[in-house]
């Protein structure tokens, strides 16, 4: 394949764009190469196709119907692949597009029945919500009814108008002391090259992204955060479902890094699950 000295201008082939650009540094062994993905008519493509053989570059296309998609291959280390040869680069954070694919994970945590929605409505509404967990709690490990608490060393009966509280009582009693919450996770897998090394320093404690920073901190793409989930509302009370003092976002889980050595390519793995984290605890963004 011969090395590219000059990459057409787009603006000379109307009617195609380019929908994505990665490095490969080793290029299956072959040397630094840039590989970009176009879309556009027919036409437009094959046309092009011409300014890319004059330049001795390789590429496939494929041909669907009117529209058609090309793989270009540029070799050359080069930071753009209009860049002369002589003076190629290897390209710097910023200026390299890594490859990236996203992620969508569902996992599930067990969360105390006292998270309910309802419980949590009518344990406040008691003006007493420690007293009344721990009443209920009390009573299931006494094997006893629900029948009153203790305030102040007098036993106090206000369970009649709280049903919640004794669907609970009951649940506990058979053994249900939790129910399954989904929570949904996004994972950014980018390739690169080794060369741009390993650009994030950890965080001790680290940020809540609400829903709309986290779009515009990620630049992610609008297939993407379409996607995303919405801020649970609770269908009874038409409120937000989070404990008091939380604030639903995207709080980032995981972070690894592979260094493949004989390819100098690095794949970097972050993860954000979307929860109601503790507005004392985490910073928020």
């Amino acid at each position: 394949m011969a090395t590219i000295q000059q990459a057409p201008e787009l603006s000379a082939f109307p009617g195609y764009i380019e929908v994505s650009r990665r490095f490969d540094q080793s290029g299956s062994g072959t040397g630094p190469v840039w590989i970009i993905e176009y879309r556009g008519t027919k036409d437009a493509i094959r046309f092009a196709t011409l300014g890319w053989s004059n330049i001795g570059a390789k590429y496939s296309t494929i041909e669907d119907g009117p529209y058609a998609s090309a793989t270009v291959t540029f070799s050359g280390p080069t930071a753009d692949p209009g860049d002369p040869i002589d003076s190629a680069i290897v390209p710097v954070a910023g200026q390299e597009a890594p490859d990236i694919r996203y992620e969508f994970r569902t996992d599930y945590v067990d969360v105390s029945v006292f998270a309910l929605p309802a419980v949590v409505e009518e344990a406040e509404k008691s003006g007493n919500p420690a007293g009344y967990k721990l009443a209920i709690e009390e009573a299931v490990k006494s094997g006893k009814k629900l029948t009153g608490i203790i305030e102040n060393g007098e036993r106090i009966t206000y369970w009649d108008d709280k049903p919640v509280g004794r669907r609970i009582w009951e649940k506990l009693s058979r053994g249900e002391d939790s129910f399954p919450l989904a929570r949904i996770s996004l994972s950014r897998v980018a390739s690169f090259s080794g060369s741009l090394g390993l650009p994030q320093v950890p965080i001790g404690i680290p940020p809540v992204y609400t829903p709309s920073s986290f779009i515009i901190a990620w630049n992610l793409p609008f297939n993407v955060y379409k996607m995303l989930p919405s801020v649970p509302i609770d269908s009874k009370t038409g409120k937000v479902m989070a404990p008091t003092g939380s604030t639903w976002g995207w709080k980032q889980t995981n972070y690894s890094s592979s260094l493949v050595a004989k390819t100098n390519m690095v794949e970097q793995n972050i993860s954000w699950t979307f929860a109601a984290y503790d507005t004392d605890i985490y910073p928020f963004i």
